[in-house]
């Protein structure tokens, strides 16, 4: 009987699909989930009492992944599928054509023999978080993303592989051949003479997913063409093999990065308007929410859900901390220091700003990751009193964006 896999044996990946991105290791993960569902009806008919058949649906399929913070936007960005932080930063908009395969090699044991390899394609953002539990928490980011597709890659289809290719400089001559030699493709076993899961061609900006026969050939066991080829194109070919080829393992430890950062490192603000930017120093616990509301729907012709666009973007903010002098409502107010007599919601302003600075470490010197939401405004608010203890205040606010951004003066602009 096969041992159960440890979770040391296992390592995510992202693998952006759109302009000339590279994949990249998952790192400071600390928990991911990926699973389909296959929605389904049974179909009866007059005269029979069991079912005449069954009417498979669309897969469903979904990842969530939980990481801690340990500022840097690599992730952002490949989920984002930009190559470098846009000028002004990351918002909410940057993810909505993006897509990614996500993998997780699957190993024996911790730097064993690899045994298969799990594999979410084509997944696209649906919300993302970052969350403060408590004063003494170490920060983290949560994600949640959707799809139409789930593999296991097994047996001599166990590596998932991605060659990435520009077209050189002048080249002019059709087609133009690529060897995959090393590791050589391995046939699908579900789809006879099926060696190429997927060829996507970045040129000028649009990515296009290319055709077999069409657009591409394939003559096993490692001669591919494509038919077409333009100075500068980028060609992103993903297929299985039996092993890694001489490169090796693709994953690798980070031991360079930050482990994590801890509640200590951050400052928050908030404020309104063109008002007193005010430091929120009495805050237990944070949590940023941004979720993209997508539609979801097939079109005639195709076995998956083509369009998901994004119709709308919501964005909560939870500040959670102890009762003190109303400094919040205050901001809320747009009256920030002015020691307003009457705290009333009904003149709570609806252009507050919130701003994240996340730091290396506790002296918050040196900026690492800020996160910034504005147009926000109130939506709830309830402070707590129980016999014998301090009373708390929690105070929901919500808006419609997220900047998130590696440089500081992004965050306050």
């Amino acid at each position: 009987m096969n041992e159960i896999r440890h979770a040391s044996a296992t390592k995510p990946r992202v693998y952006p699909w759109n302009a000339a991105t590279l994949p990249m290791d998952i790192d400071r993960v600390q928990a991911i989930s990926g699973g389909v569902n296959q929605p389904q009806e049974l179909v009866y008919e007059i005269g029979r009492l069991d079912k005449v058949c069954t009417d498979l649906k669309i897969l469903e399929e979904k990842c969530s992944l939980t990481q801690l913070e340990y500022g840097e936007v690599d992730f952002y960005l490949a989920l984002a599928n930009k190559a470098t932080l846009p000028s002004g930063g990351l918002q909410l908009s940057d993810f909505d054509d993006s897509l990614v395969d996500i993998i997780s090699v699957g190993k024996d044991k911790f730097g064993g023999t690899m045994e298969q390899t799990l594999w979410l394609p084509k997944l696209s953002l649906n919300s993302l978080a970052f969350n403060i539990a408590n004063a003494d928490a170490r920060i983290e980011r949560t994600f949640d993303l959707g799809g139409d597709f789930f593999k296991i890659l097994k047996s001599t289809n166990k590596i998932y592989m991605q060659k990435i290719v520009t077209v050189p400089s002048g080249y002019s001559a059709a087609p133009y051949a690529i060897s995959l030699a090393d590791p050589v493709p391995a046939v699908d076993p579900n789809v006879a003479g099926k060696y190429i899961q997927r060829i996507l061609r970045v040129r000028s900006g649009v990515t296009t997913e290319l055709e077999l026969t069409t657009d591409y050939t394939f003559s096993a066991p490692s001669s591919l063409s494509i038919l077409l080829a333009t100075s500068g194109d980028v060609l992103k070919i993903v297929y299985t093999a039996a092993s890694f080829g001489t490169g090796g393992d693709y994953t690798s430890l980070n031991d360079a990065d930050l482990c994590y950062i801890n509640a200590d490192s951050v400052k928050v603000t908030l404020q309104s308007g063109v008002g007193t930017e005010v430091e929120l120093d009495r805050l237990t616990s944070l949590s940023l929410t941004a979720t993209l509301n997508r539609i979801s729907e097939a079109v005639i012709g195709l076995n998956e859900k083509l369009l998901k666009n994004v119709q709308t973007y919501d964005v909560k903010v939870a500040l959670n901390g102890r009762v003190k002098d109303a400094t919040i409502e205050e901001v809320l107010m747009g009256q920030a220091g002015n020691n307003w007599g009457i705290i009333d919601p009904n003149e709570f302003k609806t252009d507050l700003v919130l701003r994240v600075y996340v730091y290396e470490d506790a002296t918050k010197t040196t900026f690492k990751l800020g996160y910034k939401v504005t147009g926000l405004a109130f939506t709830d608010t309830t402070e707590d009193g129980k016999a014998n203890d301090f009373w708390t205040d929690a105070i929901n606010l919500s808006s419609d964006n997220m900047l998130i951004s590696s440089v500081e003066v992004d965050i306050d602009a």
